[in-house]
């Protein structure tokens, strides 16, 4: 499987899980640590073996490159904060809850309308199978990740 294939599962899979991201919920605590579960081994992915293989070819600007890694920090930082507010309507916690998805949707946006297709061009297939086959090998670390 090619990294960008893995890596839009990994949309895919988060974007499902939003659909149940609402202080309604009665598994909203759950849903949100999942959630944070689960972007951090995505971030984890493309920080540690997408984006540096990406950094090295010449054909990106390296601030590109920077931006999605300085956006996956930005989301965690939103996540823990959402994490330690209390789950109330409170305006506090709708402001970091509209930040993150706002933050979250944008973000995949440049990935797969920008990152994800100029890796394609530039990387080819040959490049990408290694990657993805990289990530699938590594992903017992991102297991052992742990959240705060």
């Amino acid at each position: 499987m090619k990294a960008t294939d893995s890596l839009l599962a990994d949309h895919k899979m988060v974007r499902k899980i939003m659909e149940g991201f609402t202080v309604e919920n009665p598994r909203f605590s759950h849903i949100l640590k999942t959630l944070h579960r689960v972007l951090l081994g995505h971030a984890w992915f493309e920080d540690t073996i997408f984006l540096p293989v990406l950094k090295a070819e010449p054909r990106f600007v390296k601030c590109f490159v920077e931006e999605f890694g300085q956006e996956h920090r930005d989301i965690d930082a939103l996540l823990k904060l959402l994490r330690r507010t209390p789950v109330v309507k409170s305006r506090e916690f709708e402001a970091y809850a509209l930040q993150f998805r706002s933050l979250l949707h944008a973000h995949f946006e440049k990935e797969e309308d920008g990152l994800f297709p100029l890796a394609e061009k530039v990387l080819e297939s040959k490049g990408l199978n290694r990657l993805g086959a990289e990530m699938k090998r590594r992903q017992a670390e991102v297991q052992n990740i742990a959240i705060d």
